[in-house]
């Protein structure tokens, strides 16, 4: 026992160092906005839509972890919240809450098929959409916040992007897209002046301006147009896709100069400027449903119904394509080094290098359409129309915590050898 008050306070002081050592890096991280500091915590990852966590400690690797059964097939991808909580959801009407070992956490009976993707807010909130036209609020341990069932009239195919200003767009079939209060209030929505329906997930830029695809039924034809607001939700442009049946489904992703990438259904993806200008157009065997990534080197990565992934330049460029067995309807991410994951209808998630060679292929019971998210340890998930949800990757330590423990240690160390009186330390 130490006998003198200085001694103690000395003590104080080494107990208080070490419960921070013991504090989970979640509480430590700095913030990024109004989402979850999570590694993925919307589809597509950012306000951007970029598709790319290159901040993840490592590649993933091929080896499965665990899977977890759901009651029907999967169509929903996978968002990560605090502490590597993993929410999806599935076409038996459940929005699950997983644990980072796979097992569950909670589940929520919507009732109805949900392919909205949810997203995470900072403070945990979890917000996704169904077919049957609701919007969720639930809290991080899966009780109601609130439920909107108006003026939602029918599905809810686009996944919810949290702004940084906590208010949440949310585009449904009915034509309008949203932008909703945390407390379940409309702050604005746009109505298109044709009718139609969105299904793309809307894209930021940095100024805020939104950009989202729509497709329109006018006099028995289908068409596109990707459409952009300000962030009050008033008109700025409209790209209309020139041929019929060109709509457009695929979410854009806005790179950092601004420029903006969606897929048609008249198989090309488009490069836009910010002010509605077309830049160029690539050409593709099959519809692009498949959202555009964007790696560091500003390659463009979006897959086709003709059953490849490609690689795109910014410049409009094809540097390579990589041939499945099915459908590329899944988005890719984009992790460490320029690895890219995707799923195929012909029932495998492929790891891609930078150029294009195979890397790994993970076989499942079904066709894949969900779309990979990659978390800040390395692991990947994905749904699988074979009902489960499966995790890639051994999981291991958080090495930003390592590099926050260590360092303390050594000058708890430090600290002792030098003023602990060694009187007092034999």
């Amino acid at each position: 026992m130490f006998k003198d008050t200085g001694m103690r306070r000395y003590t104080v002081f080494i107990i208080f160092l070490l419960l921070i050592c013991t504090i989970s890096p979640s509480f430590i991280q700095a913030s990024e906005g109004a989402a979850a500091d999570s590694g993925w915590p919307m589809y597509r990852r950012d306000l951007s839509n970029t598709g790319k966590n290159e901040d993840a400690e490592r590649e993933a690797i091929e080896d499965i972890s665990w899977t977890f059964e759901t009651e029907d097939s999967i169509d929903s991808s996978p968002a990560i919240g605090p502490e590597g909580t993993v929410y999806i959801g599935s076409t038996d009407g459940n929005l699950y809450a997983l644990h980072p070992d796979g097992s569950l956490r909670w589940k929520y009976e919507a009732s109805s098929t949900i392919s909205s993707v949810p997203a995470i807010a900072e403070d945990g909130t979890v917000y996704f959409g169904t077919s049957a036209g609701r919007f969720y609020s639930l809290t991080s341990a899966g009780e109601e916040n609130w439920v909107l069932d108006e003026p939602f009239e029918t599905a809810i195919l686009s996944s919810p992007v949290i702004r940084e200003d906590d208010t949440v767009l949310i585009g449904s079939t009915d034509m309008d897209m949203y932008s909703i209060h945390p407390d379940g209030s409309i702050q604005w929505n746009y109505s298109h002046d044709q009718p139609g329906g969105i299904i793309s997930t809307p894209a930021l830029d940095s100024e805020g301006n939104i950009y989202f695809g729509f497709h329109a039924r006018a006099m028995g034809m289908n068409f596109g147009e990707l459409v952009s607001l300000d962030p009050e939700g008033n008109n700025r442009w409209h790209f209309t896709i020139p041929d019929l049946d060109g709509q457009v489904l695929s979410s854009p992703a806005v790179s950092e100069e601004g420029n903006i990438y969606f897929g048609s259904y008249n198989n090309k993806l488009y490069a836009l400027d910010g002010d509605g200008n077309e830049l160029w157009n690539h050409s593709t065997g099959g519809n692009i449903y498949s959202s555009p990534a964007i790696g560091e080197d500003g390659t463009i990565y979006v897959g086709s119904a003709d059953g490849n992934l490609y690689a795109i330049g910014p410049d409009g460029t094809e540097r390579w394509s990589f041939e499945t067995g099915g459908d590329i309807a899944s988005s890719p991410a984009v992790g460490p080094k320029g690895m890219i994951y995707f799923g195929s209808f012909d029932n495998h998630v492929y790891s891609l290098h930078p150029n294009g060679t195979e890397r790994w292929r993970v076989e499942t019971g079904d066709r894949v359409f969900s779309s990979p998210a990659l978390g800040n340890d390395g692991s990947l998930y994905f749904g699988s129309y074979d009902h489960n949800i499966y995790a890639l990757g051994e999981a291991r330590p958080d090495y930003r915590a390592r590099r926050i423990h260590i360092p303390l240690i050594f000058v708890i160390l430090i600290f002792l050898a030098v003023f602990l009186p060694k009187s007092e330390k034999n």
